[in-house]
């Protein structure tokens, strides 16, 4: 019988009045119209990391999973699990929208480099991959290889917001993965800091270097009034349109950004950065459904 794919789990085991992320791969074009594939659901050391909300203490994420009731904190390893599942996928990878599927939407795929990776290179040929990643699992040398070789942008969020280790640590993921020949994206999560207030300032320089780092994704940040960086008037926040009939906070910094539907992005997760050459990869045989 062929898998259904869904837009939300429901399955998990329940634990402590929650439950858990199911661990069937799906594939579901999200609000935005972008394919997500995630390999992973949840994140371990992002939680871990900020226990409260999440990264930059606002994880939409962290959000929707408490939302629905499940544990954001547990990550889940995402598998194909049948023949049928398997041309499922593919059917509707073949189908991207915008030519491309992303890994790395609701959980961070670097808790299963390996796995991801195993993931990526089956399905390359049919759409160009995303990864979205903070790193908190840094690659080896020869799994980058193996990403650069599957034509994998690979997009790295990184922010101001990030202490002074995490920005160091995921720079230099963003330049290992530029030295080994990929498409390498910082995907700055950035904010209207208010440069009038020394901590705001000194943030403001921060995102300035980061945008010096080509190319660059500008990703405002959506937070609620209440947030505390809000509240001390460290970032200002606007109520704007976005894909939302009703205007929702973000800290909008650059006016011109583009913030809406996938189809009109300039950017599109960075595959405006890829040149005609782009990789195109041979898909393995698809063998041992449950390794995948």
């Amino acid at each position: 019988m062929p898998i259904t794919l869904r837009l939300w789990d429901d399955d998990g085991p329940v634990t402590h009045g929650v439950r858990n992320y199911g661990d069937v791969l799906t594939a579901d074009v999200n609000q935005k119209g972008v394919l997500d594939i995630d390999t992973v659901k949840g994140c371990t050391a992002g939680m871990s990391a900020r226990p409260s909300a999440g990264c930059y203490d606002g994880c939409y994420a962290a959000q929707i999973a408490k939302f629905r009731g499940i544990d954001f904190s547990k990550s889940v390893v995402r598998r194909v699990i049948s023949a049928s599942h398997a041309d499922s996928i593919v059917r509707a990878v073949k189908a991207a929208p915008e030519g491309f599927f992303r890994v790395g939407t609701m959980g961070d795929p670097s808790h299963a480099w390996e796995h991801t990776i195993d993931i990526i290179e089956w399905l390359a040929p049919f759409a160009v991959p995303v990864v979205v990643t903070k790193h908190w699992m840094t690659a080896t040398d020869a799994q980058l290889e193996r990403l650069v070789t599957s034509g994998t942008v690979l997009n790295t969020s990184v922010s101001a917001l990030d202490t002074a280790a995490e920005l160091k640590h995921r720079e230099r993921q963003i330049q290992r993965y530029a030295a080994a020949g990929g498409v390498s994206v910082a995907r700055v999560v950035s904010c209207d800091f208010n440069t009038d207030i020394p901590e705001g300032a000194r943030m403001a320089g921060v995102q300035d270097r980061l945008f010096t780092l080509l190319p660059t994704l500008d990703n405002p940040l959506r937070v609620s009034g209440e947030h505390h960086l809000v509240r001390a008037g460290v970032i200002r926040v606007t109520s704007t349109h976005d894909l939302s009939p009703r205007a929702r906070p973000i800290s909008v910094f650059n006016k011109s950004t583009y913030i809406g539907h996938c189809r009109d992005c300039p950017d599109k997760c960075g595959l405006s950065s890829c040149s005609p050459q782009h990789p195109r990869p041979v898909s393995p045989q698809l063998s041992m459904i449950g390794a995948l």
